[in-house]
């Protein structure tokens, strides 16, 4: 699978744009993660630390941080923030509304 995002491609020089990324693959690469992965970013995505996903999910902190760290790594998120952004664009999670 190749990264979510790829790093920024050269200006056209013609058009002074840049090309258009790749369309994100269809689930946003969620696809990949197993149910325990997703429940656990959705968590994160909500803002709850890693304790705070093992007390939601009754798993311990370190169990928590694998699933963090196995979906970082099978969608290719380089941190935390990139994964919550994943999350939002995937449609796994939803913005509250006030």
């Amino acid at each position: 699978m190749t990264p979510y995002w790829p790093p920024p491609s050269p200006v056209n020089s013609s058009t002074g744009t840049s090309p258009s990324p790749p369309p994100a693959p269809a689930g946003g690469g969620l696809e990949e993660l197993t149910g325990r992965e997703r429940e656990a970013v959705a968590l994160a995505a909500h803002g709850l630390s890693n304790d705070e996903i093992a007390d939601r999910l009754v798993i311990s902190p370190a169990t928590a941080k694998t699933h963090i760290n196995r979906a970082m790594a099978k969608l290719h998120a380089r941190d935390r923030a990139q994964l919550v952004v994943l999350a939002y664009e995937s449609g796994l999670v939803t913005p509250r509304r006030s």
